[in-house]
């Protein structure tokens, strides 16, 4: 087999065991508020304090690849990863549990951070789309496969056994990139690394984590008090300008603004994030209503579920292979389309939406169409990002397709969930409040539409 797909072997061991970790921890939560005698309110940091960590750690460590290597930081996240989840299995206490998964969380950004740009860096022009898109087909296989592994490894061997999974993964990985990535052929000369950068990034995301879902502040059992999002906005701002300023002030800035001149790049990054904000807040939405609605067992509504990520599973490598040929812009114009027309039609805005009447294979058929368009969407639109920076700029541009994808995460969840629980809070029924949560889910598709528009036309080839 030749080297470039054993690259591609090696980065998507990496994928698979950070995005399989994702999804596998979810369905040990109830056995772990259990085992660790605690309740939802504290376990839940096991889940946010790996998307915290990695989200606000992604574009440092896409600096340090730039400066240092991409396969010196690669290798490493391997290595820390793999020693997190070590510690994970072997934890006797929530709050050890806690930071063995912020220590994974670091190892999973230095992954991240480098998948796309390892790739790029190791496949011609003409089969990038293809082996960006079979990294999509892993991400994927592993958001399809945590719930089931999970369930099997929780049920027969315990919660440890989630994390302990992950040491053979990460020894395969290390071995693999050790042995067939190769050094970065250019040299970067050396400059001090871009500290306030990173501290004003890390408190500009959390802040607009804040902003899109505000949490609640109690003090000594007083009630709730909500944080102002007036307050938060004029907060972000601040930090926001103060960002840009020492960005263009630096000598190795953590973000390189003139990566904003090329118009793809950030075209491209925009429609990511709409894309996934509308996105998100159907997978967050959907389960409640196949299970509340519709009665459906927590299994069957997996089994739903697993429709969009086997869908995208399928089309992502097809869409990857034809944007190398054609280009993205079309791909990804017609996968936010597909998008937003299922999200209006689930939000019936054209005939009676989604309700516990229609038939189950509508329901199937809608998910299906989700898949689809992410499928035909995600991969021609990272190749266009990737494919239009200089060599030497590959692990910004790289860290940033996470660090923006794990935002539209967190902006759509907090989105939807605020707009549903608002028009019930108004009186709408259960499906109305879900309809218009759906419609403004498709309005969110359709400046990820407009967005694509804004891509340069045809394969781009700049990234050799």
């Amino acid at each position: 087999m030749s080297s470039k797909w054993w690259i591609l072997t090696a980065v998507a061991c990496g994928t698979f065991m950070s995005t399989l970790d994702s999804s596998i921890v979810n369905i040990a939560l109830p056995t772990l508020t259990k085992d660790l005698q605690t309740d939802l309110y504290l376990i839940k940091w096991v889940v946010i304090v790996y998307l915290l960590v990695i989200t606000c750690l992604l574009l440092p460590f896409g600096r340090l690849s730039d400066q240092y290597g991409r396969k010196n930081i690669f290798q490493l996240g391997f290595i820390v990863f793999t020693a997190g989840s070590a510690l994970c299995g072997i934890s006797p206490s929530l709050n050890w549990l806690i930071a063995s998964r912020a220590l994974q969380g670091v190892g999973a950004s230095m992954l991240m951070s480098n998948s796309p740009a390892i790739i790029t860096a190791g496949f011609p022009a003409n089969e990038r789309g293809k082996a960006l898109g079979t990294l999509a087909m892993v991400v994927s296989a592993g958001l399809v496969s945590g719930p089931s592994i999970g369930g099997f490894l929780v049920a027969h061997f315990g919660w440890r056994s989630i994390f302990l999974v992950n040491i053979p993964i990460g020894i395969l990985g290390i071995l693999l990139v050790n042995r067939f990535v190769a050094a970065d052929a250019f040299r970067v000369a050396k400059a001090p690394f871009d500290w306030a950068g990173t501290f004003l990034q890390t408190i500009l995301l959390l802040s607009l984590m804040v902003l899109v879902d505000p949490p609640s502040i109690s003090v000594s059992g007083t009630d709730p008090v909500p944080v102002s999002r007036v307050v938060v906005g004029i907060f972000t701002l601040v930090f926001g300008a103060l960002f840009l300023k020492v960005e263009s002030d630096a000598r190795a800035p953590l973000f390189d603004l003139s990566l904003l001149k090329i118009r793809t790049f950030w075209t491209a990054n925009l429609a990511s994030f709409f894309t996934f904000v509308a996105y998100s807040g159907l997978t967050v939405l959907m389960p409640f209503f196949l299970e509340e609605m519709l009665a459906f067992s927590p299994d069957k509504a997996g089994l739903y579920m697993t429709a969009i990520p086997l869908t995208i599973f399928v089309i992502a490598p097809i869409s990857g292979r034809i944007s190398d040929r054609l280009g993205s812009q079309e791909l990804s114009f017609i996968g936010a389309t597909i998008c937003a027309l299922a999200l209006f039609l689930m939000g019936g805005l054209f005939g009676p939406g989604i309700n516990p009447d229609m038939s189950r294979l509508k329901i199937l058929l809608g998910l299906v169409s989700v898949g689809l368009a992410m499928g035909l969407f995600q991969s021609p639109n990272n190749n266009a990002i990737m494919s239009s920076v200089p060599p030497v700029k590959l692990g910004v541009a790289s860290a940033l397709i996470a660090t923006i994808r794990n935002l539209g995460f967190v902006a759509g969840t907090g989105l939807s969930t605020g707009l549903f629980a608002y028009k019930q809070e108004m009186g709408a029924s259960y499906v109305s409040a879900l309809h218009f949560t759906f419609i403004v889910a498709g309005i969110v598709s359709v400046l990820a539409m407009i967005a694509s528009l804004g891509k340069r036309r045809g394969p781009l080839t700049h990234a050799t």
